[in-house]
């Protein structure tokens, strides 16, 4: 009975930052500092136009808007989507429903396109970017389309790169149960052929010239399953890079499939890959406990003995790649986000280094990173705070 009560806990920690207490509504920067990325401007507020992808279900002809539920589809759906967002938002705790609530950020508009008109859409906004980018984003467990799209969106702003941005959006938001979270898992691992073929689309028919992925928690492997499925194809097993950048943040896969099975699909797909973890993530500690593996994202980083740091890099570096095609960022000491967990939304620090990641800056001008080197070769970087 302990065991199941415990087991219970762990997926209500999994489910998320819903049921965070809320300190009198959201922080504010009154300085309006964000003006790279492009957007509308209806009243106060800033209205960001964003891609999707999903493989979910979607009624379309509910009223008085579509309906995205939460079981996989037969094949997957396109669009755009608009959300309202007040300009003095700022990286804080990132909770969408009170967002939402207190009027900070509201989806607004969302429109199908054919699958044919979302490619001319999707490619005339990247040829109209200075970098002539895309970046695509894939979420983690617990939350449904709405609340996964005003954190794309919010992301997006403050990252504040002049980019299209493309959701990804699979039915992560699975019961806050034992069995919801495996459920959620499942799901990852079948989006991942949805995925797939969408990054294809891309590659093949959009075109960018720099593409950026970025995944977080469960969504991570979608993306894992993605690149799995994506080997298979002859055009991207080739010697040819088609992906600039994958980022993985908090990766809820295990470690050993990630070696196991990632090692020569990165080689072939992506040019470069960072994988952000932290030792001190509490969610994926209980997704650790419900799955019985260990977790790529928590990582157990030894600061008083950097001699037996060889432990926490060996998961995570591949050997026979080059060291700087794989970086490992440990981020425990900046990470004072939800459970541990959701800094890739929260935390300054992660937005300051991401930025320099996608435009393939060198990282050493990052104040935030300080390198411990191996007598191999290989880095592993650890982020600390301004103080």
């Amino acid at each position: 009975m302990r065991k199941y009560l415990m087991l219970l806990f762990c997926c209500t920690v999994l489910s998320g930052c819903a049921a965070l207490p809320v300190k009198k509504g959201p922080s504010y920067s009154l300085d309006d500092i964000y003006k790279r990325m492009n957007y509308k401007v209806e009243g106060s507020y800033r209205v960001v136009n964003i891609f999707y992808a999903t493989s979910r279900e979607v009624d379309y002809t509910a009223k008085p808007s579509p309906v995205f539920k939460a079981n996989l589809a037969n094949e997957t759906t396109y669009g755009t989507l608009d959300i309202k967002m007040d300009p003095r938002v700022r990286i804080g705790t990132m909770l969408p429903d009170q967002l939402k609530k207190n009027g900070i950020i509201e989806l607004q508009n969302t429109t199908r396109l054919d699958p044919e008109v979302f490619t001319r859409e999707l490619s005339a906004a990247v040829q109209a970017s200075p970098h002539k980018s895309l970046l695509v984003l894939v979420f983690g467990y617990k939350d449904g389309f709405e609340a996964t799209a005003m954190k794309a969106a919010y992301f997006a702003y403050l990252l504040d790169v002049n980019t299209p941005v493309l959701l990804f959006d699979w039915p992560g938001d699975q019961s806050v149960s034992i069995g919801g979270y495996v459920k959620a898992q499942s799901l990852a691992g079948e989006s991942g052929l949805y995925l797939a073929n969408v990054l294809a689309k891309v590659v093949r028919e959009v075109k960018p010239e720099k593409l950026w992925i970025e995944a977080s928690s469960l969504g991570c492997q979608v993306v894992c399953d993605a690149f799995d499925t994506l080997y298979t194809y002859p055009d991207f097993a080739d010697a040819d890079i088609e992906i600039d950048q994958v980022i993985l943040a908090a990766p809820d896969i295990s470690s050993n499939k990630f070696n196991e099975k990632f090692k020569n699909e990165f080689e072939a797909i992506s040019k470069k890959l960072t994988a952000y973890v932290s030792s001190d993530d509490g969610a994926l500690l209980m997704s650790g406990m419900i799955t019985g593996e260990k977790k790529l994202g928590r990582e157990k980083l030894r600061v008083a003995e950097p001699e037996q740091l060889e432990e926490a890099r060996g998961v995570l570096y591949l050997k026979s790649l080059d060291p700087e095609r794989f970086m490992t960022i440990d981020v425990t000491a900046i990470n004072n986000s939800s459970f541990k967990h959701g800094y890739y939304l929260e935390c300054p620090e992660f937005y300051d280094d991401f930025y320099t990641r996608i435009l393939d800056t060198n990282p050493n001008i990052n104040r935030h990173l300080y390198l411990l080197k191996y007598t191999n070769g290989s880095d592993y970087w650890v982020m600390q705070g301004s103080k």
